[in-house]
């Protein structure tokens, strides 16, 4: 068997015609054509590029800004238009991870730098990048921003993680209807050089503020934490906006490298609501629903002032703010105006809701007087790990802060509001009593070496108490896994483990080795990846591919077999979607194998597999 890169050209016809894949690389080159060998350099490349239908793969790595601290936009994504049916997709390699940092060019002589500027596209989505690092100029006469969204209906953003920015990590502008962020992070930002305002009080984890004519815009899976100012702040905004699954904390504080406690900064509102920029007492235009705000400087949840429209809030708690658990001082007299339903406010520093209107909808909430709170209603009442890494899937930490506990008042304590529950009736609270969450194993290292031609794995865990088995998992592409063993829990603390592979031919080149973590209740968590790159020949196989081609939408393989065997091949795209799998007979000597595909442009991955060989083949398509 050899260890070899084969690519070939799949000549089909795009389902959609022309749409195409590029590549950019932290090694790359602007100039190069955007495939996988010959990738760009800048993310701002794909500007007024790519078309309906096409797909960017960002790679792993340092990206730094091609330009100097003057400059006001250092990465323009503008001018694409995509389809609801066939969107353009900018995104990480998956499996790695791409950060845009700006290190490089030290303070920003320009006023109001912007490091990623999303301008005049459509049907357009993001996902996977991250972006640090770009400082506030010290003149303090403005405020740098993350990630700016401009003129762009209809866009999606996931798993986006803008940190460390001297001035709001996300802003929404005008003409920006219908955005979707899912599962993006924003937090350690600040504007401590702000000298037009008090210092500290205009970095937002979100910022959908100054009257921006944008609507319909959610927020679902979302933390914002340590802004210097609030985590979301819709101040003199008119747009709808909704909120699913977010969490506010620790904002209104900084806290910067090597310090162990936190300081105060600027407002510390979790999520500031309002006000509006006109009068929309008749409407409804902000919509809540199991979200958390805790530990926030001021108050939770803010109205922050009038005008104001009508607020629908469900299912949210609100704990140990600095002020209020839910502020809502301005309201209109008639009809019924505000609706609270199934809401939790504990242990804050002010009134659980303060200034609410006679004819509010405001039932089944904690400060309803039906339930009586104290420590015990909750498995955790602490937020160690709110600021973890997130699952596997881009999900929130799966950790048991502010969930139910057996036997908690909250339980079937509140209304049928439309969102699913799992007994007699609905839970008070951001959290459904019985709900499977993810509790995971603490490890401590996980590495892997070769050893006799085989893999062996070595792990430490802090703990296992709730530990039931670990699956090895490997793969050949760094995207699709396999199990390949079952290694039982000890169920003790302070466990190291070694396992060794029994399979006898890890594929020639790099694998890659992952634990999938699964607790007593079935929960899981998934390790880091690691890799082992077996470069001998300890372990040659008794099948070879000596071709591949693609004629008429058929795959063409040339296999050379030293005995009669029978073997597995499968095709699957880079995100591991199998296109076809497919059991064979290899007779002894050459072999034609033919299968009839049907992918798009893109990478592709071949895997053929015998009982003593296994071989995966990236094939590039379209280039």
């Amino acid at each position: 068997m050899r260890n070899f890169l084969l690519l070939v050209s799949l000549c089909l016809l795009s389902v959609i015609a022309d749409a195409k894949t590029y590549y950019v690389s932290p090694t790359g080159s602007d100039s190069n054509p955007g495939t996988i060998l010959l990738p760009f350099k800048n993310w701002e490349k794909l500007s007024n590029l790519m078309i309906a239908g096409d797909i960017a793969y960002i790679r792993g790595g340092i990206y730094y800004t091609p330009y100097t601290a003057s400059k006001t936009t250092h990465c323009a994504i503008q001018n694409l238009t995509g389809t609801a049916t066939n969107p353009i997709i900018i995104q990480n390699y998956p499996g790695e991870s791409p950060v845009f940092d700006f290190s490089n060019i030290g303070i920003p002589t320009t006023t109001d730098p912007t490091a990623l500027l999303v301008n005049y596209c459509t049907y357009l989505k993001i996902k996977g990048l991250r972006i640090t690092g770009l400082q506030q100029n010290h003149t303090g006469t403005g405020i740098s921003r993350g990630f700016e969204l401009w003129n762009s209906p209809n866009c999606t953003f996931e798993r986006i993680e803008v940190d460390h920015i001297g001035g709001s990590g996300f802003m929404v502008q005008d003409a920006s209807n219908d955005a979707y962020f899912l599962n993006c992070d924003s937090h350690h930002n600040d504007d401590r050089w702000s000298t037009n305002s008090d210092p500290w009080g205009g970095a937002d984890g979100f910022d959908v503020t100054g009257n921006v004519s944008s609507t319909r815009t959610t927020f679902e899976g979302c933390r914002a934490w340590l802004n210097s100012d609030d985590g979301w702040d819709n101040y003199n905004t008119d747009g709808i906006r909704t909120f699913k699954n977010c969490w506010a904390f620790w904002n209104g504080y900084y806290k910067d490298a090597g310090m162990t406690t936190m300081l105060p900064a600027g407002n510390g509102q979790g999520f500031k609501l309002g006000p509006t920029h006109t009068d929309k007492t008749t409407t409804t235009l902000r919509f809540m629903q199991n979200c958390v705000a805790f530990e926030n400087r001021s108050n939770g949840f803010d109205q922050n002032g009038t005008p104001t429209t009508l607020y629908q809030i469900y299912n949210c708690t609100s704990y140990k703010n600095g002020g209020d658990g839910f502020q809502f001082q301005y309201y209109p007299s008639t009809p019924i105006n505000h609706v609270f339903k199934n809401n939790v406010a504990y242990a804050n520093g002010g009134l659980a809701l303060r200034y609410i209107g006679a004819n509010t909808n405001n039932v089944n909430n904690s400060w309803n007087g039906s339930v009586a709170l104290s420590n015990t209603d909750f498995q955790s009442v602490s937020s160690v790990g709110a600021d973890g890494a997130r699952q596997s899937d881009g999900s929130l930490p799966g950790i048991t802060f502010m969930r139910l506990a057996t036997g908690s008042d909250l339980i079937n304590a509140g209304t049928n509001v439309g969102i699913p529950f799992l007994s007699t009736a609905p839970d008070m609270g951001a959290y459904e009593f019985g709900t499977p969450i993810i509790v995971p194993v603490t490890l401590i290292d996980l590495v892997a070496t070769e050893k006799t031609g085989k893999t062996l794995l070595q792990w430490s865990t802090a703990t296992e108490i709730n530990s039931n088995h670990f699956d090895v998992e490997r793969s050949t592409d760094g995207v699709t896994y396999e199990k390949i063993a079952t290694v039982n829990a000890n169920g003790s603390s302070n466990t190291r483990i070694d396992y060794q592979s029994t399979d006898n031919f890890p594929s020639l080149g790099v694998n890659y080795y992952r634990l999938k973590m699964v607790d007593n209740d079935g929960s899981y968590q998934y390790s880091k990846i690691v890799s082992v790159n077996f470069k001998n020949n300890a372990n040659t196989g008794s099948f070879e591919i000596k071709t591949a081609v693609v004629h008429n939408k058929t795959l063409q393989l040339n296999v050379s077999s030293s005995k009669q065997q029978p073997a597995a091949i499968s095709m699957y795209d880079a995100v591991g979607r199998v296109l076809f799998i497919s059991n064979i007979t290899l007779q002894k000597g050459m072999n034609n194998v033919n299968q009839v595909i049907t992918p798009s442009n893109g990478v592709y991955f071949l895997k053929m597999k015998t009982s003593d060989a296994m071989i995966t083949v990236p094939l590039l398509n379209g280039e």
